[in-house]
């Protein structure tokens, strides 16, 4: 262990192992040193943690949307800018964008929730295409992050793939890229014997938004999730699925999965395929149903748009089980928060519709475990699997960490989530805010009943972050 290095110990009843047992002992955290488990001890110099308290593995969330990104050089823009682009625009976008939310913020938001690892999506103006480009992205997120972000390249029509990475399709996002099932096609033939990951939220084929609203006229906290409904998600794979078939890719992600037929529809393809097939689960699908959006007051239920929908309870009921059964069964599952950090702004109704999809959900991924863990039967080794070990062996394939990720034994990456489980928790936006240095927070959850967990530390690297109230080193 280095000398110049400060040490901190934390005792506890319950570590989590990876065989699914719960041991007393100490754990021991240095930065940048690997973890070290002593079961059965006890020094006088350990930090001991509240009674009843957990330890177990950082979680690895491998889909948020973070805004923040570096402002171009024109010389960089002049070298890799594509038809249409005009440096001063892009700069005023760039910047713009920079506004709404910060790494920092990101960050923040992910130690509140348990959360040691990211994968960043390139939702930005300029976004980091072809291999270049993405790596001067990378290194932007790796300099200014508070714990590691994997930065998922995005796949667009005419770029170079980023070879040995999961490409990010964002032509299969509902008013994102607007490409045509050809142009898709092309791009995966580019990405021909690489990793593809997409989203499942195309709109219906027969009819827009605006037409559907003007017929069904549903509630407004509805619209979405009446219009995006299973039958679009399921279409949107199937399409997407054909198109990697073509191309032959390496492995084929889906992401945000948000009810139990869709997951059904991965796991029976995925045993016809010659390629991988990971599964993503939407972790706010997990919780939010259609029926209890309803329940909520209006103007909170308004502000938990996603895309593809929320499910309704029989298809979330569906997901539940079939997910702890398919993470029970060895398959390469996990979860995925989509940390969609939208302004308030962004979230209203314009011309009569919906604005930005998605929630602020990362700092709030505790609450959704114990949910699982408390009402449907999922143990303490199915959210360490789909939280943690499953995400970090996924994401270190594209990420060189520097030891073994997604296990707790001596020598690994010193990665810890430490939890009060039993402590009961309401969202309080104000004091987010200030702790999360956003000033547009605003949380779906505000309101909320009946929910449970403190984050008491989140270890990064050995790094221990005290999260219980206002975010500082303790080590």
């Amino acid at each position: 262990m280095s000398q110049d290095s400060k040490t901190i110990r934390f005792h506890c009843e319950n570590i989590h192992l990876d065989d699914g047992e719960l041991a007393a002992g100490e754990v021991v955290c240095s930065e940048r040193e690997p973890l070290e488990i002593h079961l059965g001890q006890k020094t006088s110099d350990s930090l001991k943690l509240p009674e009843g308290a957990h330890i177990a593995l950082g979680r690895f969330d491998p889909h948020v949307h973070f805004r923040e990104s570096p402002l171009p050089t024109r010389e960089d823009f002049e070298k890799l800018r594509r038809d249409g682009e005009d440096y001063e625009s892009l700069n005023k976008a760039v910047a713009a964008a920079n506004q709404n939310y910060s790494i920092r913020s990101g960050c923040l938001a992910a130690l509140k929730g348990g959360v040691c690892c990211v994968g960043a999506m390139g939702n930005i103006p300029w976004s980091p295409v072809g291999p270049e480009r993405h790596s001067q992205m990378q290194n932007y997120y790796w300099e200014k992050g508070l714990i590691p972000i994997v930065a998922w390249p995005r796949i667009e029509p005419d770029s170079d793939p980023v070879p040995n990475h999961e490409g990010k399709d964002f032509g299969s996002t509902f008013g994102g890229s607007g490409l045509t099932g050809r142009a898709r096609s092309d791009m995966y033939q580019i990405w021909e014997g690489e990793a593809v990951s997409f989203h499942n939220d195309q709109p219906r084929t027969d009819e827009t938004i605006s037409e559907f609203k003007d017929r069904e006229n549903p509630p407004e906290a509805l619209l979405h999730h009446r219009y995006f409904n299973g039958d679009t998600v399921l279409a949107c794979q199937q399409e997407t699925i054909e198109i990697a078939k073509s191309a032959k890719v390496r492995s084929l992600l889906a992401r945000h999965i948000p009810t139990g037929p869709a997951l059904q529809q991965i796991l029976d393809t995925s045993k016809e395929v010659s390629f991988a097939m990971p599964a993503e689960v939407g972790l706010d699908y997990l919780y939010w149903n259609q029926d209890r959006l309803m329940e909520q007051d209006e103007k909170i239920a308004l502000i938990n748009y996603r895309r593809p929908a929320h499910p309704t309870r029989e298809d979330q009921l569906g997901l539940i089980e079939l997910t702890r059964d398919t993470v029970r069964s060895g398959y390469a599952i996990f979860f995925g928060s989509d940390h969609a950090p939208h302004s308030k702004a962004a979230k209203a109704f314009q011309n009569g519709l919906p604005g930005s999809p998605g929630t602020r959900n990362i700092e709030h991924s505790l609450q959704i475990y114990l949910e699982l863990k408390r009402n449907h039967g999922y143990t303490w080794q199915d959210i360490d699997l789909l939280a943690s070990i499953n995400p970090a062996k996924h994401m270190a394939r594209y990420f060189d960490f520097p030891y073994e990720t997604g296990t707790m034994k001596s020598g690994a990456m010193a990665n810890l989530h430490i939890f009060q489980p039993e402590e009961p928790y309401t969202v309080d936006e104000a004091s987010l805010s200030k702790t999360l240095e956003d000033p547009e927070y605003h949380s779906a959850l505000k309101g909320e009943q009946g929910l449970f967990g403190k984050t008491l530390f989140t270890v990064v690297d050995g790094k221990a972050w005290d999260v219980a109230g206002i975010v500082q080193a303790a080590n």
